[in-house]
C-alpha cells in the first residue's frame, strides 16, 4: 500500500531535522578533536600536569559531543522503526540493519544494565538500616557523588543511566516538538507529558536503584536541559524529588 502523502511528508521532515542535528553534533565532535590536536602540538615544552590541564576541557567537550551524537543516532533509528508501522515499511529489515550497524542495541543494553543492577543491589541494601537513617540528613545536602571514585560496575551503571535519560528525553522531544514548545511557553511541561514522564521515571528508578543515593538524577537533568531549555521552572509542578542544589 502506498504511503499517505501527509504521513510521508511528516516522516521526511522529522528525519531531515534529525539528520541536521546529527550533522551539527558531528561538527562539534570534529571541532573538539581539532582542539585536542592543536593542544597536543603546543604541549611539547609543557609539564605533564600542564598538559593534562590543557587537554582536559577539549577532551571533556569531545566526550559530551560524542555522547550526544550517539544518542541522536539512536533516536533516529528508533524513529525509523516506529515510522515503519505508519508507512508500511518492512520492520524486520530495519531491525536487521540496526543489529548490523549498532554495536550495542537497546535491548542488549537494557539486559546488561538490569544484570549489573541485580548484581550491585545486594551490596547497596546490605548497609545497616541504622547507618542509612543516620546518613539521610547528610545525603540531602551532600554534593553529587564523584563518579570517577566509584567501583567500575557502578561507574558503568552511571553511564547507562545517563544514556537511558538522553535517549528517552530526546525521543520525546523529537516526536512532540510543537507540544514541547507550548509547554515551555506555558511552563507546564510536566503536566503535558505526565504519562510519558511518569512511566520513564518509574523505569529509571527501578533500573538504576543502586545509584539512587548518589544525588545525581540523569533523567531530571535531561528533562531540564532538553525539554525546558535549562529552565527548571518550565517543568511546572514536577512531583519527584530532585538532586540537592537543583
Amino acid at each position: 500500500m502506498a504511503e499517505k502523502p501527509a504521513v510521508q511528508q511528516a516522516v521526511q521532515q522529522a528525519l531531515s531535522e534529525a539528520l541536521g542535528a546529527i550533522q551539527r553534533q558531528l561538527g562539534e565532535v570534529q571541532t573538539s578533536f581539532a582542539q585536542v590536536q592543536a593542544t597536543l602540538e603546543r604541549a611539547g615544552s609543557q609539564t605533564s600536569s600542564e598538559r593534562f590541564t590543557a587537554l582536559l576541557p577539549p577532551l571533556m567537550h569531545m566526550q559530551a559531543a560524542g555522547a550526544a551524537l550517539a544518542a541522536s543516532i539512536e533516536t533516529v533509528l528508533r524513529f525509523v522503526g516506529v515510522s515503519s508501522q505508519w508507512t508500511g515499511a518492512a520492520a524486520i529489515a530495519i531491525r536487521e540493519a540496526r543489529e548490523e550497524v549498532v554495536a550495542e542495541p537497546p535491548a542488549a543494553a537494557v539486559e546488561e544494565a538490569e544484570a549489573v543492577a541485580e548484581e550491585v543491589a545486594p551490596v547497596e541494601m546490605a548497609e545497616p538500616a541504622v547507618e542509612k537513617e543516620a546518613a539521610a540528613p547528610v545525603a540531602e545536602a551532600a554534593a553529587p557523588v564523584d563518579v570517577s571514585t566509584l567501583p567500575g560496575e557502578l561507574q558503568q551503571l552511571h553511564k547507562k543511566a545517563a544514556r537511558f535519560a538522553r535517549v528517552t528525553v530526546q525521543e520525546l522531544f523529537m516526536y512532540k516538538k510543537d507540544e514541547v514548545t507550548a509547554g515551555r511557553e506555558n511552563r507546564d511541561l510536566y503536566q503535558r507529558f505526565k504519562e510519558e514522564i511518569d512511566k520513564s521515571k518509574a523505569l529509571y528508578d527501578k533500573r538504576f536503584e543502586p545509584i539512587a543515593n548518589h544525588n545525581i538524577d540523569y533523567l531530571y537533568n535531561e528533562l531540564v536541559h532538553v525539554l525546558a531549555e535549562d529552565d527548571p521552572g518550565a517543568l511546572g509542578e514536577y512531583p519527584y524529588p530532585t538532586p540537592s542544589g537543583n
